[in-house]
């Protein structure tokens, strides 16, 4: 079944509400990079100040590189050798899931039954950081375990009910979870959202030659390139 429109609105808001807490992010909806298809994933370098706030929530210290150290031994010309040390437990790189909730008995049926298979595979932390997207009063913070943070909606974005404890994840984890979004990103299907930034430029086109009452050999050029980008949506 075809997620509705308000679940599509969900992702969208996802998609900007994350894209402002990180200096640079790759997120597929519908994606099941994660052992289970969750409502949207992404690789996302978070940006210091979130980055601060997740890990202090957490308990955990962030990563990063201590001044050089000198060690106990000369190199070849007789000069002090130095190197670096990474410090700290988390870096700044989250493999973030989300789970968009329309309906209570949405919410119910994947985390209501703790002995379905659905609710199981969410009862352990498969990313570095975990929302549940829902609307108010769908769900409360106490129904979700700790590591599971809850946005809801609130005039044109998303607002933190509770934010999750992160998972520290291994830097070979989140290496090959980038290789594999990367590679459905860029060989199985373009970005769900750049897609529907196309077709909204595409059809305005169209609009706006209509409007202007431009030649029917541009409008059918303008109106192939729509078709074009609604590949995978209407086509």
């Amino acid at each position: 079944m075809s997620p509705s429109k308000r679940h599509v609105l969900l992702q969208i808001l996802v998609h900007r509400w994350l894209d402002n807490r990180s200096f640079k992010m790759c997120g597929l909806p519908e994606c099941n990079a994660v052992g289970y298809i969750a409502d949207y994933v992404a690789i996302a370098g978070m940006q210091d100040a979130h980055h601060t706030r997740y890990t202090k929530h957490s308990g955990l210290t962030k990563k990063y590189m201590s001044h050089r150290l000198k060690d106990d031994y000369q190199d070849r010309t007789g000069n002090d050798r130095f190197y670096d040390i990474i410090k700290g437990e988390i870096d700044r790189w989250y493999v973030c899931v989300f789970e968009i909730k329309v309906s209570r008995n949405d919410f119910l049926n994947t985390f209501g039954n703790k002995q379905s298979p659905h609710a199981k595979a969410r009862m352990e932390p498969v990313g570095t950081a975990h929302w549940v997207v829902a609307e108010k009063g769908i769900c409360t913070p106490e129904e979700l375990p700790d590591f599971w943070g809850l946005l809801t909606p609130y005039g044109s974005g998303l607002t933190e009910q509770k934010m999750p404890k992160l998972n520290n994840l291994s830097d070979e984890y989140i290496h090959a979870m980038a290789f594999d979004m990367l590679w459905l990103q860029m060989n199985c299907r373009r970005s769900f959202f750049y897609q529907m930034i196309d077709m909204a430029k595409t059809i305005r086109e169209v609009h706006r030659a209509i409007i202007k009452q431009k030649p029917q050999k541009e409008l059918l050029n303008l109106s192939n390139a729509a078709v074009e980008t609604c590949k995978g949506f209407a086509y």
